[in-house]
């Protein structure tokens, strides 16, 4: 809850600056590249199967990075690379005794590329956006799935070590999304914007789960 309250204070005083430093902006968007990173929250989500079966997603928190070039001053191309993780509590319903429910929990680590459109309203310095998105969903579920894998890493005192490790559920899967919000370019190098953002992960099931994502840039142009 604090980071909407976050994002909204920080929309808010955007709309502050005067109307004299917007007219002195002169496209400096225009035909530029930009580097960005992106703290995100996320909000929970219950998905539901008509069967009664039940997951509950925690909320979550994310850090994301990447890179833009806009193509003019309305118009912005842009890749994006995001992961985080979560607990979610399931509800199981066996097939062969439906009338008892089973209970479990784990955690869930999504990694995720978008591309990005992104137009610009206004050729001004401050801009409201809209803006839609298209990529792929990487989901460990963290159910095992009964093999057995191995784990490898260096240790410091001895040296290269593998040990057996569970391999659990993962999956890969299409999310598209569209969003809005604001932005300000403080001169020609530095911007920030926050927005939200109303993502899909497709799934191709009635399990079809879609997120709320609030976020805020902190780029630099070159």
């Amino acid at each position: 809850m604090k980071n909407r309250y976050l994002l909204l204070i920080t929309l808010i005083t955007l709309f502050s600056f005067s109307t004299n430093s917007l007219a002195a902006f002169k496209d400096s968007r225009d035909e530029k590249w930009e580097f960005f990173l992106v703290p995100q929250y996320t909000n929970d989500v219950t998905l539901e199967s008509s069967a009664g079966a039940k997951v509950s997603i925690n909320e979550r928190t994310s850090l994301g990075f990447g890179l833009g070039y806009n193509v003019n001053k309305h118009i912005e191309l842009s890749l994006l690379f995001s992961s985080s993780s979560t607990h979610y509590t399931a509800t199981l319903i066996p097939e062969d005794a439906p009338a008892n429910p089973v209970q479990g929990s784990s955690n869930l680590y999504i990694s995720t590329i978008d591309f990005g459109f992104t137009f610009n309203l206004l050729s001004s310095a401050f801009t409201p956006y809209v803006s839609a998105n298209i990529g792929s969903s990487y989901i460990d579920s963290g159910v095992p799935t009964g093999e057995i894998g191995s784990g490898c890493w260096y240790d410091y005192w001895y040296g290269y070590i593998c040990t057996p490790v569970a391999i659990t559920k993962t999956t890969t899967e299409l999310n598209y999304g569209v969003g809005a919000g604001l932005r300000y370019d403080f001169n020609r190098k530095i911007y920030i914007k926050g927005g939200v953002t109303h993502n899909i992960i497709d799934f191709n099931t009635e399990h079809t789960p879609d997120f709320v994502t609030y976020q805020f840039f902190m780029g630099f142009m070159f």
